[in-house]
């Protein structure tokens, strides 16, 4: 539905793009427009990696947003009901009872936490966009800008590979949230989840498939990423 976001350019300080769920608004940095003039978005060309990842980050809050904002009935496409059943099963569990870093630094430092409703749907937010944008911007730079002329070929996907597994294994690709709980926001406006329960291999799948439509070949070598990760770190905490 195109009308369900509302999207306008303000002189952002901090980020190229912001959504805010209450309203439905998607405010972008003026340098994100034609001329800088606020009318229309610029040619996608014309951005720099980062800012078209965050653009993409935000994206993906907005298209979550869309799913969970009312009973849509038959307006969901089949594509659209799979997103939606996959987030409701991981907000059940994998994102709801946690480990959190308390110093992001110190990974092997860990606190149980079982999420309010409103910090798991951030945490499971956060963690899908900040893989939607990682995917952009990697992509980008991969293809070198030209990503309607080029195609993933057997020496792309290995560098990509490298780039993911690196990116994993570093942490770039970790949710977090915001505490809803006013006593904890005091002691730290973020906290950051700890790799137990960070992406899955069905995330993966899942968010390159469904979301981005990258090919099998790409998804394949991904999922394996995580799925090796997987083999060397603290299983997530069981719900039951």
């Amino acid at each position: 539905d195109p009308k369900f976001v509302t999207v306008h350019f303000e002189d952002l300080r901090t980020y190229a793009a912001e959504y805010h769920p209450h309203d439905h608004t998607m405010i972008l940095n003026l340098r994100l427009s034609f001329n800088e003039a606020g009318g229309a978005l610029a040619d996608l060309a014309r951005m720099t990696h980062h800012d078209v990842a965050l653009l993409y980050h935000e994206l993906l809050h907005a298209y979550l947003d869309y799913l969970y904002a009312t009973d849509h009935g038959q307006a969901l496409t089949a594509e659209d009901q799979k997103v939606l059943e996959a987030a409701n099963k991981q907000m059940a569990c994998h994102y709801r009872f946690v480990r959190i870093n308390p110093i992001r630094q110190l990974k092997g430092a860990t606190e149980l936490r079982f999420l309010s409703d409103q910090d798991t749907w951030e945490v499971m937010n956060e963690t899908w966009a900040v893989f939607v944008g990682w995917v952009l911007w990697t992509k980008l730079e991969l293809f070198q800008d030209h990503l309607t002329t080029k195609s993933w070929t057997p020496a792309l996907i290995e560098q990509w590979t490298q780039r993911l597994t690196d990116a994993v294994k570093s942490g770039e690709l970790l949710g977090y949230y915001e505490p809803d709980d006013p006593e904890e926001r005091q002691i730290a406006r973020k906290r950051f989840i700890a790799p137990s329960n960070g992406l899955t291999p069905q995330d993966v799948e899942l968010l390159l498939t469904t979301v981005l439509g990258e090919p099998p070949e790409l998804v394949q070598a991904s999922t394996a990423v995580f799925e090796e990760y997987q083999t060397s770190m603290e299983p997530a905490p069981s719900c039951e």
